[in-house]
Parts: C-alpha cells; structure tokens; sequence
C-alpha cells in the first residue's frame, strides 16, 4: 500500500517492515493500478485481516471508506464530510479538507 497506520495496541507487529496486517491500507489510484488495487489488493487485503481499506482518487477528488466486516469489505460514509473510523474512534479524516488543501 502506499500508507499505512497501525495502532498503538498493536504497535508490536512495527519493525523494519511491518510483520503483520497493519490496521488501516491506503492506496492512492493511478490509471495504471486502479484495476488492481480495486480487485486483486482488496481482495488480499481482506483475506490478510486489513480492518480498513481506502482508495484516494486524486483525479475524481474522491475517498472511499471500506471496513472489513465478516471477511469482506462495507462501505462506509462520512458524515457531515467527515470520515471516522469504526476500528479508532480517533482516527478521523474530513475529505472535504483534505482536497481543499491539495489544491492549494
């Protein structure tokens, strides 16, 4: 993935590389590899126990929210433009923001 947050309670799979799924896989979409990182890598992603996947779209300005719910991946929306985390209730994200901002 190109980010990736794991948390504090499981800080212990954090070493020179990360030995283990890590909480949360963010993939930032080209042309080249939206196809598979929406098939293939969701796919692995889910079978590995990643409990949140997102997909940052900078030519549609869009974020998709997936949380691993029973082996597969739900969407989920933000509220009022704010995205928060059902695995952290303190790991927020407001999208609106965020694109305000890049296009600075």
């Amino acid at each position: 993935p190109d980010v990736v947050w794991v948390s504090d309670e499981r800080a212990g799979i954090l070493g020179t590389r990360v030995e283990g799924a890590p909480d949360l896989a963010i993939e930032v979409l080209s042309p080249s590899t939206a196809q598979r990182d929406r098939g293939e890598k969701l796919r692995l992603y889910a079978e590995a126990g990643v409990r949140e996947y997102w997909l940052v779209d900078p030519e549609a300005e869009t974020v998709e929210f997936l949380a691993l719910r029973g082996g597969h991946y739900e969407v989920r929306l933000p509220l009022d433009g704010v995205y928060c985390s059902p695995a952290d209730p303190d790991l927020t994200f407001d999208v609106d923001d965020f694109w305000r901002r890049l296009r600075r």
